[in-house]
């Protein structure tokens, strides 16, 4: 009985997954660049984020029985949270479907990568936060955070952004560094 319950929840947490996947997808496609746009990106991946957060062990779990070794599956598995993550925080700003900015970060996520295995951490804390903070000074250096937006939009932007990078690397991370 617990494990139909169990695959149900699961199989309801995939169709929410690809569903708002093909949203975003078709979004694009349509060229639905609205300024209003933005408030409904954020419960979007707020919500797929929370979906990660609550099951990243079983998503990771799953992937890792594909018979490539883990390095390989932490780059296949970082490109399409990248494009899902860019998809919506560049909406507003008329990104295309595989946005520029994809080549960037695969390779801040090969660098990621070697790092991890370089150093060895035992949880996902410690280089999922660098990363994140890594790709908040990006942005307001070199990135879409650049002239220094000030007070509380500001805050909530840094933020934003902090929650992006986390976003596209937790599952790869999560396959790279748990149960090795």
């Amino acid at each position: 009985m617990k494990e139909s319950k169990s695959w149900s929840l699961r199989h309801k947490t995939w169709t929410v997954l690809i569903g708002v996947t093909f949203i975003v997808l078709i979004t694009k496609v349509l060229n639905y660049n609205k300024p209003y746009q933005f408030f409904a990106d954020i419960p979007l991946l707020s919500l797929v984020m929370a979906l990660l957060i609550k099951f990243r062990k079983s998503i990771a779990k799953k992937i890792k029985k594909i018979p490539l070794p883990n390095f390989i599956l932490y780059l296949i598995v970082w490109l399409p949270f990248s494009i899902f993550e860019e998809n919506i925080n560049c909406l507003p700003t008329g990104c295309k479907v595989i946005p520029s900015t994809i080549p960037m970060l695969f390779i801040f996520g090969l660098v990621l990568g070697i790092l991890v295995i370089k150093f060895k951490p035992k949880r996902i804390g410690w280089p999922l936060s660098l990363f994140s903070i890594f790709g908040l000074l990006w942005e307001i250096f070199l990135g879409g955070l650049r002239g220094g937006i000030l007070g509380p939009i500001g805050i909530f932007f840094s933020i934003w952004t902090m929650i992006g990078y986390a976003f596209i690397a937790i599952i790869p991370l999560t396959i790279l560094i748990e149960e090795r």
